[in-house]
């Protein structure tokens, strides 16, 4: 997802506090739909490696993705639906 289409979806990220930890530090920002949350992204640095999950109610896929992560939205608010 480009930054232009995650502006047309309403997709806001709101960065989280950044934790200092022994290793490195940590960060949960917060995905937004429409105002409403529909995930998080954490990221952790330690030494020589960058971890981010991206996470949705109890699941998650490894790595930056918004485009999973509104679908999930999509699917959790019944967005998807074709019913009238």
């Amino acid at each position: 997802m480009t930054l232009q289409q995650a502006l047309r979806a309403n997709v806001r990220i709101e960065p989280g506090q950044k934790i200092r930890t022994f290793g490195g530090w940590c960060r949960h920002d917060r995905v937004l739909l429409n105002g409403e949350e529909i995930g998080r992204i954490q990221t952790r640095r330690g030494r020589n490696r960058i971890e981010v999950i991206t996470i949705a109610d109890n699941i998650f896929t490894m790595g930056y993705d918004i485009d999973w992560l509104v679908e999930q939205g999509n699917d959790s608010y019944g967005l998807n639906s074709t019913a009238a």
